[in-house]
């Protein structure tokens, strides 16, 4: 039976009944959709185009604000990669938290696609800010993967209302001759920001690691902290240490 959620042509000359292809983001919707309690998941609207979000309620009286989770592009908003351990977590600590959806990875790597690709990320994480900044709480972006990269290069051109905090998770982008750029959006910006890096992860992230805290210096970036993960990525207590560094920061930050 075809998917509720591909659009289905019918193609009288041969009668013959065609799907168009299901993208990965709506994949990962209805298997979301699914999996998670009804009343996580809402949606947003970005231009014409709604996209999912998960959102969660603190389990505190007194809310700190609202942490704002990007999964990398290859992920969905409730990502075993840290996202819904963060985005559960941070409930206990006083923090509402959103995970949104982000656009499926373009076909292609080089600066026009990427580009294109940003434009698209940029009015979603816009969308976002709208609907959790009505609280007048704090607002700390947490930013997996391609996701980080690009967002960091929005606060740096000065596209997006900057949050409170940017946590960076894996920043990276997909070719070599792209991370200068970014290790200077990095420390442009002036959103106070904690940089993760996975000691067995992305290589070109590890490649580009002392050039970012080099740069920061020179640009004068007043808060940037850089931590290196142990261990590897899908075991529990990788994922609590990511949780504890990103409790630190927020709490030197006074939240």
């Amino acid at each position: 039976m075809p998917s509720k959620l591909s659009a289905i042509v019918l193609l009288l000359s041969g009668g013959v009944l065609a799907a168009e292809p299901t993208s990965l983001e709506q994949w990962h919707q209805s298997d979301l959709s699914w999996q998670l309690p009804a009343d996580e998941i809402t949606e947003l609207l970005a231009g014409d185009k709604s996209f999912l979000a998960l959102k969660r309620a603190a389990f505190t009286a007194q809310v700190k604000g609202t942490i704002l989770l990007l999964p990398d592009w290859s992920q969905h908003a409730s990502s075993p990669k840290y996202l819904n351990l963060l985005r559960k977590e941070f409930n206990d600590y006083g923090w509402n938290t959103l995970s949104i959806a982000v656009p499926d990875a373009p076909f292609e790597t080089d600066i026009a696609a990427i580009d294109g690709y940003k434009a698209q990320l940029q009015q979603r994480i816009a969308a976002a800010m709208v609907s959790v900044q009505a609280e007048n709480n704090a607002v700390i972006v947490v930013a997996q993967g391609s996701s980080a990269a690009l967002v960091s290069q929005l606060y740096a051109e000065k596209k997006l209302p900057e949050p409170q905090s940017l946590i960076l998770l894996e920043a990276y982008l997909p070719q070599a001759d792209q991370h200068r750029s970014l290790a200077l959006a990095i420390a442009k910006q002036q959103v106070p920001t904690l940089d993760l890096m996975q000691e067995q992860g992305n290589q070109q992230v590890a490649a580009q690691w002392q050039l970012r805290k080099q740069l920061a210096r020179q640009q004068q970036k007043l808060l940037y902290r850089q931590r290196e993960i142990s261990g590897l990525m899908a075991q529990a207590e990788t994922q609590q240490r990511v949780l504890k560094e990103i409790q630190g920061w927020l709490n030197y930050q006074g939240y």
